[in-house]
C-alpha cells in the first residue's frame, strides 16, 4: 500500500531565480568544491533544481559508435544542486549571496550581500541576449504575407466606420 504525501513546494514560488545563464559561480559542496565557472545551462523545476557548470562535475558516460562517431566513454557535465553553488561577487572574487534591487531609474539588478561581498551590483550576462533556439528565417504554411500584413486598410478621420459598427449605432438610436 502507497503512502500519501504532500507534494514538496517550491523553492522559488515567484520566480526569483538569482543564478543565471553566463554567470561567474563557485561550487560550494561535492568532488569539485572551491572550483568555479561559468553556468551554461538552468535546470528551472520547482522541486529540484539544478545548474550545469562548464567543465566541471564531469562524469564518464558511455557513447555508443556511429558513422561520425567513435564512440567509446565520453566525459559529459552533469547537473549540481542550486543550492551547493553560489554566485562569485565580480569586485572580491569570493562566493556570496545575492539580492534583488531597484535603482533610482526602475531598473531591476542583483547586488551582493554577506559577509565577503561588496554590495556591487553583478550585470545581467551578455550570453542571455543571445537565442538559444534560432526563430525560423522562413514563412511557414499558417503566415500571413509581408504584403498582406503591410497593407491599410482602415484611414483614421475619414469618417468611415464598418457596417457592423453602423448597425449598432442605428439600433442605439
Amino acid at each position: 500500500m502507497a503512502v500519501w504525501r504532500k507534494a514538496l513546494p517550491s523553492q522559488f514560488p515567484r520566480n526569483k531565480w538569482k543564478i543565471l545563464r553566463g554567470d561567474q559561480v563557485m561550487i560550494l559542496a561535492g568532488k569539485d568544491r572551491g572550483e568555479s565557472g561559468t553556468v551554461t545551462k538552468v535546470i528551472r523545476s520547482p522541486t529540484f533544481p539544478r545548474v550545469i557548470v562548464e567543465s566541471l562535475n564531469l562524469n564518464k558516460r558511455p557513447v555508443k559508435r556511429t558513422q561520425d562517431n567513435p564512440g567509446g566513454m565520453v566525459s559529459v557535465e552533469s547537473p549540481i544542486a542550486y543550492s551547493n553553488v553560489s554566485l562569485i561577487d565580480p569586485v572580491t572574487k569570493h562566493p556570496v549571496k545575492v539580492a534583488w534591487r531597484y535603482l533610482e531609474d526602475g531598473t531591476k539588478v542583483r547586488v551582493t550581500r554577506g559577509n565577503l561581498a561588496s554590495g556591487s551590483i553583478i550585470p545581467r550576462p551578455e550570453v542571455l541576449t543571445q537565442r538559444r533556439k534560432l526563430k525560423p528565417a522562413s514563412l511557414g504554411s499558417s503566415d500571413t504575407p509581408v504584403e498582406v500584413a503591410e497593407e491599410e486598410t482602415y484611414v483614421a478621420g475619414s469618417g468611415d466606420m464598418p457596417t457592423a459598427l453602423k448597425v449598432f449605432m442605428e439600433e442605439m438610436r
